[in-house]
């Protein structure tokens, strides 16, 4: 198989830069009006998504997160 890397030109990761406004709605904080880590971290993923896809001009999915503490 080739080595398909050979043939892509690197990209500075300026070129991939996203970034993303939400408005928090009621619907997206807890009883003390705080958002939800889930809402946030749901965020977090499309954003890096838009970010990633950009850096790869690939498909790309979240596999994992080594950890986000709240």
């Amino acid at each position: 198989m080739e080595n398909i890397s050979k043939n892509i030109a690197p990209r500075p990761c300026s070129d991939s830069y996203a970034e993303m406004t939400e408005l928090v709605m009621p619907n997206d904080t807890n009883m003390i009006f705080n958002l939800m880590g889930g809402k946030l971290m749901q965020w977090m993923d499309v954003v890096a998504a838009i970010s990633a896809q950009r850096h790869s001009n690939r498909l790309v999915a979240t596999a994992s997160v080594d950890n986000v503490s709240f």
